[in-house]
């Protein structure tokens, strides 16, 4: 799926301090040099740090942006295969593993990583096993500082763990015996100390800035329990059975749907005529199923903490305004809903029956995913995913001009693929009000008459924040300037998307 679908400008977020700019309180000073700590109040620059490396080597592609996430996934299911096994047997980690290999709403929220989820799936789970060996075998510090160090990696990537962190000390207390024998001030010492060391730019940030993480961002969520159950525990559902970014990323039939013109979309849409039209996996209720059957997994430690796990963090971004409504939320419970079902399909009395549900299961996984490739390839990259970006970076000259972007969804990407060398300026704060301020008229008036400005935003109809062209050509009108239009920008069936233009007197 890698090549079919844009870079959205979230995926290219990590890449700001390295092409945009940075910014001074986000940023430490370490011998008169600006170093990064935060690419947002609860975004870290983990990814950053490691992309710095990458990109040096590989230089800026498409396959570079994605492929060292869906690396960083293929990890996780070994890890989660490690770590069930450890926890619950060889045939439940093979359960687990081939799970979640094949979960829809796992791969394409890992190759398509504008969540950012792709890292901290992958440090979670590898704090959690290291935890879980140091508490099995001979309670080694090593694994213990191994464990609490990628959990603080972890906030530091995201700080939607503290959501993570609230249902893995709540399930934790499952084990609360083992944790009370093996409970010292050495013990608690060592996991602080490796804990702080993995979240140290974090904790620097919020010392710094008087705990902004949470300052900004928590607001409780004004909705009522229904409409939160009914809104978000339907994202929940809609990301177990795989169906949530179906219509999201790959675009809904349309005029502009055509037939496949790639030998994967080709192979795609023949397993579909052949085997049928696939939206939904059905994991939901096999999850509801493994749920049901209690006696199974009621004396299992490792399926209490799970459900334990998923049950706190989701009522985490349940109760957390603006939070938990879409799948890259939902998703940050992953891989636990098949950690849980492997333990429940290990512990029945029938193996046959347990192989043959998990190869079923893995079969839907993959029509699905076959539905994904299909529905790629014939109608294409939907919204902010469009594979028009690819043709916009090349539609700039490589010089120092300003360049001004008037709408949201475009300016991470562009100074990414064209590696910083471009002087873009982002106009959306200009144009976004109805009514601007009279410093920001000065600012237009500047901005409408500059010689050597051009400028780029979405055609009509495609705005992500709605007005900005109305309120842009209002603005224009003001002082008696008009667009005249450089290029057009369509994606790859045919759908109208970019303009680049410059502005002229009436």
């Amino acid at each position: 799926m890698i090549p079919f679908a844009g870079v959205q400008e979230d995926e290219a977020l990590f890449g700001v301090p390295l092409f945009l700019f940075k910014q001074r309180e986000l940023s430490l000073n370490i011998f008169h040099r600006e170093l990064p700590l935060m690419v947002m109040s609860y975004v870290g620059t983990l990814k950053t740090l490691l992309y710095y490396y990458i990109f040096r080597i590989a230089g800026v592609t498409v396959w570079s942006v994605r492929l060292p996430m869906v690396l960083a996934g293929a990890l996780t299911v070994f890890v989660l295969y490690k770590f069930t096994t450890q926890a619950a047997g060889a045939f439940a980690g093979l359960c687990a593993a081939f799970l979640l290999a094949t979960d829809p709403t796992f791969l394409v929220t890992n190759t398509f990583d504008w969540g950012p989820v792709a890292l901290g799936h992958l440090l979670v789970v590898t704090g959690c096993f290291f935890l879980l060996r140091f508490g099995q075998e001979h309670h080694k510090m090593r694994d213990l500082a191994q464990g609490f160090f990628f959990l603080g990696l972890a906030l530091w990537n995201k700080a939607l763990m503290f959501w993570i962190l609230g249902g893995l000390t709540l399930g934790g207390l499952v084990f609360w015996r083992e944790i009370r024998r093996v409970l010292t001030f050495r013990t608690a010492g060592i996991a602080t100390a490796a804990f702080l060391l993995g979240a140290l730019p974090f904790v620097i940030f919020n010392v710094k800035r008087h705990n902004a993480t949470l300052g900004e961002n928590f607001r409780l969520e004004p909705a009522t329990v229904s409409q939160i159950v009914l809104g978000k525990g339907r994202m929940v559902q809609m990301s177990l059975n795989g169906s949530g970014l179906l219509g999201f990323i790959p675009a809904a039939e349309s005029e502009y749907t055509r037939p496949a013109v790639t030998r994967r979309g080709r192979v795609a849409q023949w397993i579909e005529r052949h085997l049928g039209e696939h939206r939904t996996t059905g994991f939901d209720w096999m999850f509801l199923a493994a749920l049901a059957c209690v006696p199974l997994w009621w004396r299992k430690s490792g399926a209490w903490f799970a459900l334990i796990f998923m049950f706190v963090t989701w009522l985490g971004m349940a109760i957390t305004a603006g939070a938990g409504g879409a799948v890259h939320h939902s998703v940050l419970l992953w891989p636990f809903p098949a950690f849980f079902v492997a333990i429940v399909l290990a512990s029945l009395p029938w193996r046959r029956v347990a192989t043959v549900a998990v190869v079923a299961m893995v079969v839907m996984n993959l029509l699905v995913v076959n539905q994904y490739l299909a529905d790629f390839d014939r109608n294409g990259a939907n919204g902010n995913f469009t594979d028009a970006a690819f043709q916009l970076y090349k539609a700039f000259p490589k010089n120092r001009k300003p360049i001004y972007v008037t709408d949201w969804g475009m300016a991470n990407t562009l100074a990414m693929f064209t590696r910083g060398r471009l002087d873009i300026r982002s106009a959306l704060g200009l144009f976004q009000p109805e009514k601007p301020s009279d410093t920001d008229w000065e600012i237009i008036k500047r901005v409408m008459t500059d010689p050597d400005a051009t400028f780029v935003g979405h055609v009509d109809g495609r705005e992500n924040f709605q007005g900005v062209n109305e309120h842009f050509n209002r603005a224009a009108a003001a002082f008696g300037r008009k667009k005249q239009t450089i290029e057009s920008i369509s994606d790859s069936h045919g759908r109208p998307v970019y303009e680049i233009f410059r502005m002229v007197g009436d």
